[in-house]
């Protein structure tokens, strides 16, 4: 089984059709979930995907949700979005809505973020699940251990000094009571 794609670029790559395309978005908009630093968002959308246009129909509307979805990330994480993105080609031929009938596409022209408009994409609420964190990045069990070692010779370093010292001036204190 292969693994969920990390990267906009691996979602392009792996989709041979529409069906595809979108199995594969929703599989990085699941990786998405588990990030929540601004370094590791942005690296996700960092590299330009290949274009689809040729590689299978509707493949034009791929581009532009590609290119849609890296401008939001931009957008919510506060980082100017990927040059890629802004590129003439990844936009939508022709409007396309999310929801079929009159209703839904008046919510859908009202609702959906400028990212998809300016790509002639329409649907009310795309799915960006996005959340900062706050403090610390995550970091591997391995990699608190060696700090955590680090710190402990440090810790043991000082205190052989402390008691050397402590031993010299002892002996001063001696050799100076003794004359």
């Amino acid at each position: 089984m292969q693994a969920r794609p990390t990267t906009l670029a691996e979602v392009s790559a792996r989709a041979d059709s529409l069906e595809r395309f979108g199995r594969e978005l929703a599989d990085w908009l699941h990786t998405l979930r588990g990030l929540g630093s601004r370094p590791a968002l942005a690296a996700t959308v960092a590299e330009e995907p290949a274009l689809l246009a040729g590689r299978f129909t509707d493949g034009a509307l791929a581009d532009a949700t590609l290119a849609a979805y890296a401008d939001l990330l931009a957008t919510r994480i506060g980082i100017a979005p990927p040059a890629w993105c802004l590129a003439a080609d990844r936009v939508a031929p022709e409007p396309w809505f999310a929801s079929e009938g009159p209703r839904g596409r008046i919510f859908a022209l009202r609702d959906t973020p400028p990212a998809f408009k300016r790509r002639n994409l329409f649907s009310a609420a795309p799915d960006l699940p996005v959340r900062l964190r706050a403090g610390r990045p995550l970091v591997s069990a391995e990699h608190r251990r060696a700090k955590n070692a680090e710190r402990q010779r440090r810790f043991q370093q000082c205190r052989r000094e402390l008691v050397h010292s402590l031993l010299i001036s002892r002996r001063l204190s001696v050799q100076s009571a003794n004359s």
